[in-house]
């Protein structure tokens, strides 16, 4: 029996997969690897050093700009998970009108980010929407200064970040409730589970899958918010892509640049390995 050689037998395979891996080799790997060259090289020797990062870690617009990136991806990816999850599970009713909700729902994705950015500058502007429905309905009695640079602007990149991602989540959560199979619940019931038990043992174990492709997702892009962060707050609140950005366009200096950027895809992969460690292999197996 003659063997076909591995080439010749997936010729076709790896000619449509060659213009993805030529793409992901050029303007992924060489820039990543260039980043890393730049952020590790002295500008004078030409050496080998982590004096960028040293400097990186001394200034106090970093270390904001760190702490910031934390919790506006944190406390986002919480807030999108547990609406996308309530979403999805609405969704799951089939009743008349569900299909036009579902619709309405999905309007963010198709807003360009940089539309719904401006849109939400305006809605937390002093006199913008917000404030008003919060005087309308007696909850303040005066208008809050959303986008000063101070605590409340966190509130206001993760709500508008939540408006814009939340959709996504929650057709990620959507597909994974319909993969699972009905008779599970029928059984159950017959065995006199109740719903938040189903809940509990039934739904979120087989879910897994899906809130972990869920998580990864969003995490990775919730880590790296920049455009949306850029134009709600300026150089008042500053995450990781805005300062390396500025540091790089403004400030002309590419080695703090690249060294946050550096720090900002080793935060990314942190925070996917601990992901990972902590919800196990169950969170990749399917349902």
């Amino acid at each position: 029996m003659i063997r076909v050689p591995y080439w010749k037998q997936y010729r076709f395979e790896l000619i449509c997969l060659a213009p993805l891996v030529l793409f992901l080799f050029y303007f992924t790997f060489l820039l990543l690897v260039s980043v890393f060259k730049i952020s590790l090289a002295d500008p004078a020797s030409g050496t080998i050093t982590l004096m960028h990062f040293r400097r990186l870690f001394t200034q106090s617009e970093f270390r904001h700009a760190f702490a910031n990136t934390l919790i506006i991806a944190l406390g986002s990816l919480t807030i999108e998970l547990l609406l996308g999850l309530v979403l999805a599970l609405a969704m799951t009713v089939h009743g008349r009108g569900t299909g036009m909700i579902r619709s309405l729902l999905m309007l963010p994705l198709a807003i360009p980010t940089v539309v719904a950015a401006v849109m939400m500058s305006y809605m937390f502007s002093t006199s913008g929407w917000v404030n008003r429905i919060l005087i309308d309905l007696g909850l303040i009695n005066s208008n809050i200064v959303w986008l000063s640079g101070n605590a409340r602007s966190l509130f206001a990149v993760m709500a508008a970040d939540c408006w814009k991602v939340t959709p996504l989540v929650m057709l990620i959560l959507l597909a994974g409730l319909q993969g699972i199979d009905r008779q599970l619940f029928r059984a159950a019931r017959v065995d006199g589970a109740g719903p938040l038990y189903l809940f509990r043992r039934v739904t979120l174990p087989l879910l897994m899958p899906a809130i972990t492709s869920a998580v990864i997702i969003r995490g990775i892009d919730a880590f790296r918010i920049f455009s949306l962060a850029l134009i709600l707050m300026g150089e008042n609140l500053k995450v990781l892509g805005t300062y390396a950005y500025l540091e790089y366009v403004e400030y002309h200096n590419e080695s703090l640049s690249a060294a946050s950027a550096v720090v900002l895809f080793m935060l990314i992969l942190a925070a996917i390995m601990i992901y990972i460690r902590l919800v196990g292999k169950k969170g990749f197996q399917t349902a």
